[in-house]
């Protein structure tokens, strides 16, 4: 790393100092592997103290693979696994065959947070028989962020956000807001996936979520360190101020 991102000091940039000591979950996508800087940011953060998990849908390990090769190679130290860990993403199939996240066991991660690795995690659960199971990866985002109490909740999405009536992205909607929005039917599968499991995220006490474009140069910094925020951020239905 080189330039403004050479030997960062917190005190230096007061809008980190919130996220200091504190974990966040980016569900990365295809985009997030493609961006020439998303590896070196997420290190950025990692050494002025934030602690990004990163997770990945399972049929997508070799972008995943490069994407901890690309991390590693930048100064970081990412760790690849998936949720059979130490049963960190536990997981039930009923009779339909469909796969229902059971339950999460932060305590590897916590461990691994702690001693300054960055996990990268697969979406694939463990059934009580120990079997695999795979899990929707939007869904075992919300849980992680909520079971290791994650300050900020980023999925990456095309086109960046949630489509506005004025061809632009919907900037804010509360949790309430972005349930309504699913339910009334008008948006993709994968976005309803994501605006649902962002919105859940925050009611389970994630401060914030972003649905946002990972491709955008530095898009993770921009939006964990600095006012500007970019693609559709979802927030509780309380605002404390």
């Amino acid at each position: 790393m080189s330039g403004v991102f050479e030997d960062p000091d917190p005190q230096s940039l007061p809008t980190c100092k919130p996220f200091v000591g504190r974990p966040f979950v980016v569900r990365v996508d295809e985009s997030a592997v493609s961006s020439p800087t998303f590896a070196a940011d997420i290190v950025f953060m990692r050494r002025i103290g934030v602690r990004p998990v990163l997770i990945h849908d399972v049929g997508a390990r070799e972008p995943a693979q490069w994407l901890i090769g690309s991390i590693n190679r930048v100064g970081g130290a990412a760790v690849g696994l998936d949720g059979l860990a130490a049963s960190t993403l536990t997981a039930s199939a009923g009779e339909s065959g469909a796969v229902e996240l059971r339950g999460v066991n932060a305590a590897l991660l916590h461990l691994l947070l702690e001693q300054g690795y960055i996990p990268v995690i697969a979406s694939q659960g463990s059934a009580i028989s120990g079997a695999p199971l795979t899990v929707d990866v939007d869904e075992a985002a919300r849980a992680l962020a909520g079971a290791i109490g994650a300050i900020r909740l980023l999925f990456g999405s095309q086109p960046g956000g949630i489509p506005s009536d004025d061809s632009g992205v919907i900037e804010e909607l509360t949790s309430s807001e972005a349930l309504a929005l699913v339910a009334s039917g008008g948006l993709s599968s994968d976005l309803a996936t994501r605006l649902t499991a962002a919105a859940l995220g925050v009611r389970a006490g994630v401060d914030a979520a972003q649905i946002l474009d990972l491709s955008t140069a530095h898009a993770a910094i921009v939006e964990l360190l600095t006012a500007q925020h970019l693609g559709t951020q979802i927030i509780s239905n309380i605002l404390v101020g």
